[in-house]
Formats: C-alpha cells, structure tokens, sequence
C-alpha cells in the first residue's frame, strides 16, 4: 500500500484540478492544445533533468514509495504523471485567481 503514495498524492491533485475547472467554469477543455505544447515544454526540460540527476545520483526514488513502473532511463511512471498533472493545476488554479480577482473587481466599480 506504501507504493502507492506518490500515486495518491497525483490522483488527489487530478481531482482538485478537475473541481477548480467545474467550479471556476474554466472550460480548460477548450484549450487543450496550448496546454499540451507548454507542458511537453516541460517534460521535455525537467524528464532530461530528472534522468540526468538520477543517472548522476544526485536523485533517486524511495521503491517503497512508487509503482515500480519505469520509463524514460529510469523514472518512474509517477514522476511523468507529476509533469502533466501539476503544471495543469498551476494553469487551473492561475485561471479561477485571474477569474476570482476580476469579479472582485467588476464588483467594485459598481
């Protein structure tokens, strides 16, 4: 059950991604293709780091703590899941603060 952790953590993420998007009425949906093209950004710049500080063992994942599944020279699937799924809730949440501070303002001009 331990291995599951870093699992857990991902998936709890993935769902406050999906309640920000509801609740906010983001429609993320829409835009998917430039959020794919800046997260492939992403994973291309920090896997080639990961595989480099992990081959360099500056980095390492606790096996205790992962699938176990392995890709890309070593990292671990959760590791790949943590570069889409977490820049995703950075877009989400910058979107509802963007959307949140603007009805506080529109509030005020009143």
């Amino acid at each position: 059950m331990q291995s599951l952790h870093y699992l857990y953590v991902l998936i709890f993420v993935a769902i406050c991604a999906f309640g920000v998007n509801l609740a906010f009425r983001l429609k993320i949906s829409k835009s998917w293709r430039t959020f794919l093209k800046v997260d492939i950004c992403v994973l291309v710049i920090y896997v080639a780091w990961d595989i480099w500080a992990v081959q360099k063992k500056n980095w390492r994942f606790d096996p205790s703590q992962i699938l176990g599944l392995k890709v890309f020279g070593g990292l671990p699937i959760e590791e790949i899941l943590f570069f889409i799924i977490v820049p995703l809730m950075t877009v989400l949440t910058y979107l509802a603060l963007t959307k949140l501070v603007a009805g506080v303002r529109k509030g005020r001009a009143r």
